[in-house]
């Protein structure tokens, strides 16, 4: 898991880690729109010394007012977010509404996707996330992001991320192969250090040489 980030990252949005001896930050290049709700899976964690350190690194004034003291036995608590439905998350990648980002990812085997997030946010939110059904990531208004809470089946609250401070999160990468009509399509996305399956690859040009190979 990456931790920090000096830009405002939201889980689901695509961009590239920019690595150099001094620093390692992820750089937003496209915010692709979810107009189909993706399952979300969350987790409730205490804080440890370390954890503690990195939130006060991405929020300097302590925005969401979280008291650790290391010397007491009950600690704070962060949430961690991931994305579930990964074939969901494929299928709006590829709808006509996000054709720029997916014409970015094509151009940049490089791009990665949020696919989890550490989020610190107020007792009350974590509460409310704890007694949902589920969870499930959609966007509000122009590609805002936000997490809607389920219970008895239907929506009741829903939480933006400018509400949360997200102090570290996880990448995936994206791998394509040739669909039943012979086109290059994004086929899966998989775990920043995994291997993309058989006969997908994360270049696009690769996967195009292999096609165009085997039809020789």
């Amino acid at each position: 898991m990456h931790t920090g980030s000096k830009t405002l990252i939201a889980l689901g949005v695509v961009g590239l880690q920019e690595e150099d001896i001094y620093s390692s930050e992820f750089q937003v290049s496209a915010i692709p729109e979810y107009k189909n709700p993706i399952r979300v899976g969350s987790s409730t964690v205490d804080f440890t010394k370390d954890t503690f350190k990195t939130y006060l690194k991405r929020s300097k004034g302590n925005e969401q007012k979280i008291n650790y003291v290391d010397s007491i036995e009950t600690k704070p608590q962060f949430i961690t977010l991931e994305l579930l439905d990964r074939v969901i998350t494929i299928t709006e990648l590829e709808e006509e509404y996000n054709a720029q980002a997916i014409t970015y990812l094509k151009n940049q085997k490089e791009a990665a996707i949020v696919t989890s997030v550490s989020i610190a946010l107020s007792k009350e939110l974590i509460q409310e996330i704890d007694v949902a059904e589920a969870l499930f990531l959609n966007t509000s208004g122009y590609k805002q992001y936000q997490l809607s809470l389920i219970k008895k089946g239907k929506p009741y609250k829903s939480i933006d991320f400018s509400e949360t401070t997200i102090f570290a999160y996880t990448l995936s990468f994206f791998c394509w192969g040739e669909n039943d009509r012979k086109q290059i399509v994004l086929a899966d996305i998989i775990d920043e250090k995994s291997s993309c399956p058989r006969n997908t690859y994360r270049d696009v040009e690769k996967a195009k040489a292999k096609m165009n190979y085997f039809k020789l």
